[in-house]
């Protein structure tokens, strides 16, 4: 009998590129390889465990698992958020009896808002942050009872399974806190990253294909990311106009923004000057992304709120010297490799931003740190620590 199969259906919605996505393909990649590593870790617990991938929720069982975990998603099934919302619906429905079905010991749920409705069998779910519970005021709709709704879902999802895998210190906080799971059910595994893509050596012609391709030219600061609420980009461009920095540098946004935030980026960059400093790329093929973070002046993350916070990660492994918070995840994964914001007012912003520019040897100092600190972060490290979460969720139920 298998003893685990995880749900790598993320894959075969618009989450293969997001974070969900990486997080399942790359720890299912490194699961798959660990034959090449287990050595490194004597007395793993979990380390004899059969572990498979499970590629689609619904229909026959036979061809619904990979042996490999190597399977990369269906891409003839098209990504829309329409197509996201039913496949998340079809998960939810039918994705328990495929389950039950197919007979392993335990079941990986990787992707929580897929959580099927039948709940019978023995399953550890990842939870990556609980950002509609503690943000209601900006995740949740204002009718009545939409926070209690949000809490009594996620206490579905994750009180009853066997185990639950938080991504960071965090994140096991909040899942205590607001849902009042055990602290002895929880486990803690990062994230890890991928160091192939993410270094800090360029490719050639990069620079070139930058300019090219994307307009950027000169020095200039990055943000990577979407422009959620927590994410305090109108925050940042005030700050930006005030540092002064603006007539050397500019700031790039690089990442999917609604007309509604684009807009307001637009008009605090009016009223503070820096108009013609201010670069909206939007959303920026995967291909541009490490090359953005090898050759920026240095990455700005001002977020409030965050589960793990990859991107912190991704930007040291790739040598850019890193501006930050200390809220949230965000502390803990920055660790003493980048700077942090302890207060997210426009001054002491604007005051760090003004630092990062003009010391040089600050630049330097953030860089190498950033690289060793980022250098202990890895995917075969997530997936020995995963398959410990397995072997203790399978006792649990002897």
């Amino acid at each position: 009998m298998l003893d685990v199969l995880v749900d790598m259906t993320a894959l075969n919605t618009r989450n293969r590129e997001r974070g969900i996505g990486r997080y399942v393909r790359s720890l299912c990649l490194a699961l798959s390889a660990r034959a090449d590593w287990l050595d490194k870790y004597p007395g793993l617990l979990g380390r004899d465990l059969s572990v498979a991938g499970l590629v689609r929720h619904l229909g026959k069982s036979e061809g619904a698992q990979d042996d490999t975990l190597q399977f990369a998603g269906d891409f003839s099934i098209k990504t829309s958020n329409l197509r996201d919302q039913r496949h998340k619906l079809e998960r939810r429905l039918f994705m328990g009896g495929l389950l039950r079905r197919m007979g392993s010991r335990l079941v990986h749920l990787p992707d929580p808002p897929g959580t099927p409705m039948d709940r019978r069998q023995p399953r550890i779910v990842t939870c990556h942050d609980l950002i509609p519970l503690v943000l209601a005021k900006d995740y949740l709709s204002p009718l009545p009872g939409s926070r209690l709704l949000q809490r009594e879902r996620d206490k579905a999802r994750y009180k009853t399974a066997q185990r639950v895998i938080a991504i960071s210190e965090a994140t096991r906080h909040d899942l205590i806190e607001k849902l009042g799971i055990l602290p002895e059910r929880i486990d803690v595994v990062h994230h890890g990253v991928d160091h192939q893509r993410f270094s800090p050596h360029a490719a050639p012609n990069e620079l070139t294909e930058l300019r090219e391709e994307l307009g950027i030219s000169g020095a200039y600061l990055l943000y990577l990311g979407a422009g959620d609420a927590r994410k305090n980009l109108p925050l940042m461009v005030k700050a930006f106009a005030q540092s002064g920095v603006a007539s050397d540098v500019s700031l790039v946004f690089a990442g999917p923004l609604s007309q509604t935030m684009r807009k307001r980026l637009q008009s605090e960059a009016k009223l503070g000057g820096v108009s013609e400093r201010i670069k909206l790329l939007g959303y920026t093929d995967e291909k541009h992304i490490a090359p953005l973070y090898r050759h920026c002046l240095a990455h700005v993350f001002p977020s409030s709120y965050e589960g793990f916070g990859l991107t912190v990660l991704e930007a040291m492994a790739c040598g850019a010297p890193t501006l930050t918070t200390a809220f949230s995840s965000l502390g803990e994964v920055a660790g003493d490799a980048a700077l942090t914001l302890r207060e997210l007012e426009v001054e002491p912003f604007a005051l760090e931003l003004q630092r990062l520019v003009s010391d040089q040897a600050l630049q330097q100092d953030l860089r190498q740190r950033g690289l060793a600190h980022a250098r202990t972060f890895t995917w075969e490290r997530c997936a020995a620590q995963t398959l410990g979460c397995y072997q203790r969720a399978l006792d649990s139920e002897a």
